[in-house]
């Protein structure tokens, strides 16, 4: 017998001979759902014999990751099931595959969300999932000058992402008021998982609106802040511009100025980018909305509007 790969969009891979006693249908496999009826396209994580031999894959292919998704959450790994699942939503998303996505928010119904880790991982990928089909519905319709009828109107970023992952020594050894300020610096750390570098970028214009001098960072590993990707020094009423990535749910920026201490303004940029008509424009924020950090998450507007 042989065993052979075939990508579900590519070309027959070369024959490899397969061991008489292994079954072909000994692979945990997953079947996606094509566009064309009558047809299907199977994934399938292989068990390795001495006598396989498989060829790497020439290119990323979403179809495999999600493969692999299943393998992890068979054998129990979440963690790892959650990571192959953010990898195919990116390739579907970039290769405008509405069925793809689909696909892996019903996949992500599988995982077990026992301890808060996996529980928190599964709910920022649907969250991340649904605003990406948000964005493939509207860029369909206006490709055939239709409507645009949003599928998930009562999305909201959900709760998980200020929640608390603490050990019982910690939670002994910190109060209260310290807890809150580590949910959202935790929440700061989880999102750069599910954001891809390579995604479209928009304008955020930081507005000092405050009548101080005020030096302003971003952060580039938050929270510690010790390493930054902008640094600009603003003088009362002076603007500044920088591309951020669409993507990114949340971005950090620290703020100083004399006699003062240090201000935090996380800004909520995929959410702010989803109020621009058709993702045009740019983004603009306040640096008096500034809290003490950690910081409170602010939603950045539309540059222009009257609010600014």
């Amino acid at each position: 017998m042989h065993l052979r790969e075939q990508g579900p969009r590519g070309g027959t891979l070369s024959f490899e001979r397969l061991d008489p006693a292994q079954s072909s249908q000994d692979h945990a496999c997953f079947v996606h759902a094509p566009k064309l009826a009558g047809t299907s396209a199977r994934v399938c994580v292989p068990i390795a014999s001495k006598a396989v031999r498989f060829l790497p894959a020439v290119a990323p292919n979403p179809d495999r990751e999600l493969g692999e998704a299943r393998a992890a959450i068979d054998r129990g790994d979440e963690l790892a099931a959650l990571k192959r699942l953010d990898r195919a939503r990116r390739g579907y998303f970039k290769q405008r595959d509405a069925d793809g996505l689909e696909h892996v928010l019903r996949m992500s119904e599988l995982i077990d969300s026992s301890d808060n880790r996996s529980r928190i991982g599964r709910e920022n990928l649907k969250y991340a999932v649904k605003q990406n089909l948000r964005q493939e519905s509207r860029r369909q319709a206006g490709e055939r000058g239709r409507p645009w009828h949003d599928p998930y109107p009562a999305l909201q970023a959900p709760t998980e992402h200020t929640g608390l992952v603490l050990t019982r020594p910690v939670k002994v050894a910190i109060g209260a008021g310290v807890a809150l300020g580590t949910a959202l610096l935790l929440a700061l750390l989880i999102v750069p998982w599910f954001v891809d570098s390579s995604s479209n970028t928009v304008t955020l214009r930081l507005v000092n609106d405050t009548p101080q001098t005020i030096t302003v960072r971003g952060c580039s590993n938050p929270p510690d802040c010790d390493s930054t990707w902008f640094h600009r020094e603003l003088e009362a009423g002076q603007e500044a511009d920088t591309d951020v990535d669409s993507d990114h749910l949340v971005d950090l920026f620290e703020l100083r100025r004399s006699g003062r201490e240090e201000m935090c303004l996380p800004a909520r940029i995929h959410d702010g980018y989803l109020r621009l008509e058709d993702g045009r424009g740019a983004l603009a924020i306040r640096l008096s909305e500034a809290t003490s950090c950690p910081g409170t998450t602010v939603l950045p507007a539309p540059a222009g509007e009257p609010s600014l």
